[in-house]
Order: structure tokens, then sequence, then C-alpha cells
């Protein structure tokens, strides 16, 4: 809760210099760039153990989110402030939105939403920044009332990467249908827009089977892995020229394992789409599911509190930076911030952090998650 008082000192300081300067009428320049560095060091030297950052997640007690908790707590402890992750029961956007009211009541330095929906979310985040709070997303690169977004990387090479995969195990007929976790997720929607997009350009012969009117031509399965299993048996029954299932959500393609097995249809209809090596890996081994596409979750949390924090000190950061450790070592994906405006006029920051799990490296990223404590 400092901030405000040491953002004031630094700017009395200037002002003091620039007038020092004005009336000795002598080398200004040089006495700017004293100033600059005073204000510099004064930043650097910053304790940041008042800062206090909540992060809420769409709903509590997922894996994804337990991972980007721990990630977020690490740089916490590395650089000693303090981070608490919540979220709600169920994926509410209402109780999302009442918790960020909450955090504002509670005095919170900085309050972040991974939303169900921005709409919902961007009222409040409004009222927090116009009390002094950062506001921050992650998965809600459409927001206007934050001070950033993080994405872990581009969300159209994440979609347009997800679609050739399965264009190179079902080939370019047949039918694909593809899901979201909420028809207002943003991230989820961006991933399916863009593998549609490509499958118009590149391959006219995949067709969708849910046909191409906007938010019809996708289904919602609401991060329910019952829901995404009742769908696609329902959607498989439906449209039989089906070879190809796509899950934005991580439930998804956990579904789309079991529902391989139980119609069995291995070989027949393939299945690619979000996922951890927890969550597909059983279905990687049985031949159930193709590929998982992610991100490192305890990455981004890291990620998320390395800018949060930079941005309390004073110094946000700019397009090229990396993301360090405490030692000065890049965080791995994020070794070179880029940046974007949305539609909006929100600043979007995101990394290089697509990765994919599959047969070949599955050992190799159970050997990871283990670390992470799963």
């Amino acid at each position: 809760m400092k901030k405000a008082l040491l953002i004031m000192l630094v700017v009395v300081f200037a002002v003091s210099m620039s007038v020092f300067s004005f009336a000795c009428q002598a080398a200004p320049a040089a006495e700017t760039t004293a100033a600059e560095a005073m204000a510099e060091e004064t930043m650097a030297e910053m304790d940041v153990s008042d800062l206090e950052i909540v992060y809420i997640v769409k709903v509590d007690g997922i894996v994804w989110f337990d991972t980007e908790r721990a990630g977020l707590d690490q740089c916490a402890a590395d650089y000693g402030f303090k981070a608490t992750t919540v979220g709600p029961p169920t994926a509410d956007p209402a109780l999302q939105a009442q918790m960020v009211e909450d955090y504002i009541a509670a005095g919170a330095d900085a309050i972040g939403v991974c939303p169900n929906d921005p709409g919902a979310i961007e009222p409040v985040f409004k009222k927090a920044m116009d009390q002094g709070i950062i506001t921050f997303a992650h998965e809600g690169s459409s927001f206007k009332n934050v001070n950033f977004d993080i994405e872990a990387m581009s969300n159209q090479v994440f979609g347009e990467t997800i679609f050739e995969r399965g264009i190179s195990d079902s080939g370019e007929t047949g039918e694909y249908i593809w899901s979201v976790g909420w028809l207002t997720s943003v991230s989820h929607n961006e991933w399916v827009d863009a593998g549609i997009a490509l499958q118009q350009e590149k391959y006219p012969d995949k067709l969708d089977a849910m046909g191409y009117a906007e938010g019809a031509d996708r289904f919602e399965e609401q991060e329910d892995t019952t829901i995404a299993h009742d769908k696609m048996v329902e959607l498989l029954k439906t449209y039989p020229d089906i070879n190809q299932m796509f899950g934005s959500p991580m439930t998804t393609m956990v579904a789309a394992g079991l529902v391989v097995e139980e119609m069995n249809l291995k070989g027949k209809v393939f299945a690619c789409g979000t996922g951890l090596p927890i969550t597909v890996g059983e279905h990687l081994k049985n031949g159930y599911v193709q590929e998982g596409f992610f991100w490192d979750p305890w990455g981004v949390g890291y990620a998320m509190g390395y800018i949060i924090m930079k941005e309390y000190m004073g110094d946000p950061v700019q397009p090229g930076d990396a993301v360090l450790k405490p030692d000065g070592t890049p965080l791995k994906r994020y070794e070179k911030l880029d940046m974007v405006t949305n539609d909006a006029g929100g600043l979007v920051i995101f990394g290089q952090g697509l990765e994919r799990v599959n047969l070949d490296n599955l050992e190799e990223w159970d050997a990871i998650f283990k670390e992470y404590g799963f």
C-alpha cells in the first residue's frame, strides 16, 4: 500500500530537480539524467513486501488453475510479495464479479481475473482502477479496464496449430466439431475462430459439422466433463461424417477419450485440443486422443506475478523485456515479451508459450508436472 506515497515522493523529487536546474541555468541535460537516475534507484530499492495480489480463476479446484497458483506462489516467494489465488465453486461470472468487489473492499493492491464472461467483470474492474488498484487478466484479451491482460502466446497461433494437428490425423475431408467452455470465453472463441478461418481458407473439403452461423458453429460444454461427454455423443450420432473432435477446455479432451473408447471409434474419430499430461496422458497412451496443447500454467502464473510486481513498482515491462527470476535468469518461454493493443484499447502482453504433449514427450512432461506437485 506504499505505492502512492512512493510515487508522490518521486514526483516531488523530480519537480524539485527541475526547479533547481532552471534556477541554476547549468547543464540541464545532465541534471535531468541525475533526477532520472535517483528516481530509478528509489524504484529499485522499493520494498514489495506490502504488495498484495489476488487472482480469481474461473472455478476453484481445477488442476490447471492449481498449477497457475503454484507458479504465482513461487514468484511471490522469490520476490517477497503476497499472492492469493481463489475461485468460485462453479464457473459463475456473477460470483467472480462479487469476489472482485470483495477484494476491492479488502484493499488488495492488484486484482486479476481469468474470466468466465468479461462483460460481467468490466464494471467492477473500472471501479477498482478508479481506486488506484492494479487490474489484470488472463484469457481476457478483449478487456478495456485492465492494466494488462497476459497470454502465454498468440491465440491465433494456438488455434491454427490445433487445427493443423487434426488435419494430420483425420485428413482433409470429413467433418469436425469444436468446443468452447462458454460462448463468452474470450480465448476459447479466438482459438476456434482461428481454426475455422484456416479451414475455410486452406481445407475447403473439411467441414464444420455444425455449420458456419456465428455462435452456432461450436458447442458450449461449460467446462464440465459430463456435459462435454454427452454433447459429443449426441453430435456424433447426429452427424455421422464427423472424424475429428477439437476441444478448447481441458474437460473436452478428457471426455473425448471416454467417448472414443465407449463408442469403439479408435482410428475412426480423432481428438486433439487443450490438455495437460496429467489430464490426457492415459488417453494418449491408449490412442483415444492424439495430442494435447497447452501453455505451461506454472509459467504463466510466475510471469503474471512478475509483471504485476513491475507495474506496482512503477517500472512496467516494455516490449522485448524478459520475465526474470531473482538471479537474472529469464523464465522459459517469456524471454521476450510482445505487446499489442486490443480493439477496446486494452494492453495484451504475451510470450511464446505454446506447448504440446504426445506419446513422444509424455514421460518428459509427466516428470515436470511431478515437480509441480501433481
